[in-house]
Order: C-alpha cells, then structure tokens, then sequence
C-alpha cells in the first residue's frame, strides 16, 4: 500500500508534465491571437454564434485596444451588447460603425430598432429641408469612399479633357466630351464637398452617447456646486462641447446645455 505522501508526489510528479503543458498553451495562444486580429475576430465570431456574448466582447475589444479601427469590428461589438442588454454601448459603437461604413442596410436598422427603445425624447432644432437632405446625403458615404471617388472623378475630368483636345477631332464628339467633362467638374466638386464638410466635422464636431443608465446634467463641472438642470438616459445621443478634467460640455435637442461626467458617455 502506497502512503499518502508518496501518492501525492507520484501524482505530482505524473500531473506537473500536463500542466506545464497547458499553460504553455495558454500562453502561447494569447500571444498568437494578441498578434494576428484575424484569429481574435474568428474566435469572437464563433464565441457569438455559440451565445457566448462575452466572450466575444473579449476577443473584439482585444482588437479594438490594439489599434484597429473598422467598421464590421464596431458594428459586431455593437451586436454583442446589444445581446448583452447594454443598449447605450450598441448604439454607441454602431453610430462608431457607421461612421466608417456609410450606408449599411443592417446596420441602419439595427439603429432605427434601438433608438426605439430610448426614454428621452429631445426637441430638435427645426432645419431648412435641404439642410437635412444634404446631411442625409453625406451620411450614406465614409469618408472613405467620398475620398476613393473624388480621385475616381478627377482622374476621369483628366481623361475627358485630354480625349478632348488631342485624339477626337469630330465635332460633334468633342462637344459631347465638353459636357461630360463639365458635369465631372460638376460632380467631384460636391463630392470633394462632403468629403470637406465631413472632416470638418469629425475635427471639430464630437458627438457622444449616454452609456450610463440615467446621468445628472448640472450647470457647472463640479458635484455639490453645479445645480442640477436636467437628466439624460441610456443611449441618448449628445453634442461635446469642450471638456475640463473629468466632465464634458454637452448639449441635447434644441435648448438642454450642461455639463455631464465623462464616465457616462462615450464618445463616437
């Protein structure tokens, strides 16, 4: 019969091969998804379809920290707290998504689903129509896409005017390459547009949404001193008008302006 110490030092001896192992693979697993986001985002794709939401939280937001900015990464992160019941955080990082991807059928549903679902309901300032119109337009394309075509549309008013004056001779030809150079003019101008007004914004225009369940907006930056103007829930969009040490300026809708803390908003 094998005494009690010799045992353990037996299954010691035995375990310690398979544990060095496991870790070993633990490890070098780790370091394996923390250098290549293309098996971080596999894993956390499995992990979701699996029902796992927080384990494929954990995969995406790895890729996130580490330097990746992407539109589908966003917009699954978006997914996974939704699932998760976290409303303010999935509006956050679809309005995060949609500022990379433009026009997206999904995605602009699942906005229109969760914005739904929103407490505050704020008075907007009324607008011309083709203010809104155009805003609409500029937010159908990245700033992406309007920077690839302005260069598209460049290239081809470069190629309409040198078909023009040096190989077409026909008359009638050369008129049509006239307007159609015109019209390419025409149309890199606004495109180059609302690519202007769109990096104009993200310069200096922040925006941010709630992700705090409810949030006091107080008059001034400081608990005790600052009066309590009104509160916001979770998922409220808001406008960042300048920031001190751990609060933000903000306002909402059309006359709500005060000053709210960072930790529950976050920023597009």
């Amino acid at each position: 019969m094998k005494s009690f110490g010799h045992l353990n030092l037996n299954r010691f001896i035995i375990s310690f091969p398979v544990i060095a192992t496991a870790l070993l693979l633990l490890f070098s697993s780790n370091f394996l998804f923390a250098g290549n986001p293309e098996l971080l985002f596999e894993a956390g794709s499995k992990a979701y379809l699996n029902g796992d939401w927080n384990s494929a939280l954990g995969h995406w937001q790895q890729i996130e920290e580490s330097g990746f900015n992407n539109g589908a990464l966003y917009y699954n992160i978006g997914n996974a707290f939704y699932k998760t019941g976290e409303l303010g955080k999935a509006i956050l990082y679809w309005e995060k998504a949609a500022k990379l991807m433009g026009e997206d059928g999904d995605l602009a549903a699942n906005l229109e689903i969760a914005r739904s679902k929103l407490i505050d309901d704020l008075d907007e300032p009324v607008r011309l129509p083709v203010w809104d119109w155009f805003d609409r337009i500029r937010a159908r394309f990245s700033s992406g896409t309007l920077a690839y075509s302005g260069i598209m549309f460049c290239f081809m008013t470069f190629a309409a005017i040198v078909l023009r004056r040096w190989i077409f001779r026909n008359s009638g030809i050369k008129k049509g390459l006239l307007t159609l150079t015109w019209l390419l003019v025409i149309i890199t101008i606004f495109d180059l547009s609302l690519l202007t007004l769109k990096a104009r914004d993200d310069m200096r225009q922040r925006e941010g949404i709630l992700t705090a369940s409810e949030a006091e907006i107080l008059s001034a930056p400081a608990m005790g001193t600052g009066k309590l103007l009104f509160s916001l829930h979770e998922g409220t969009k808001v406008r960042i008008h300048r920031e001190l040490e751990g609060w933000y300026e903000i306002s909402a809708g059309k006359d709500r302006q005060g000053w709210i803390r960072k930790g529950a908003l976050g920023v597009i």
